[in-house]
């Protein structure tokens, strides 16, 4: 009689459980659509319109002395206050701290 003893079988390596979720490919610039003339057309009168808008801000002499009192009182309030973004009601409290009033 042989001596045979029956083979082990090799373990296998353990799944994982979690599934790994593949990262979205973005579209290269060859698989995009080409935009059509109508599209090109409102981009370019967006970009004109978005140029005409813009608002360029005024120099410090171009400004009257209520203005500059204003954006000084607007600027102290968010320094000391630590709000980057006053709301309009504390934007109220500042503009009746200056004394305007409402006419009538």
């Amino acid at each position: 009689m042989t001596n045979t003893k029956p083979k082990a079988k090799k373990a296998k390596p353990a799944k994982a459980t979690a599934t790994k979720k593949k990262a979205a490919k973005k579209p290269t610039a060859a698989k995009m659509a080409k935009p059509t003339p109508e599209a090109k057309k409102r981009a370019k009168k967006a970009a004109k319109h978005a140029h005409e808008n813009n608002r360029n801000p005024l120099r410090p002499d171009e400004m009257s002395g209520d203005l500059v009192e204003f954006i000084t009182a607007i600027d102290s309030y968010k320094r000391i206050h630590e709000r980057p973004f006053p709301s309009w009601s504390e934007v109220l409290v500042i503009v009746k701290a200056l004394g305007y009033e409402r006419a009538g």
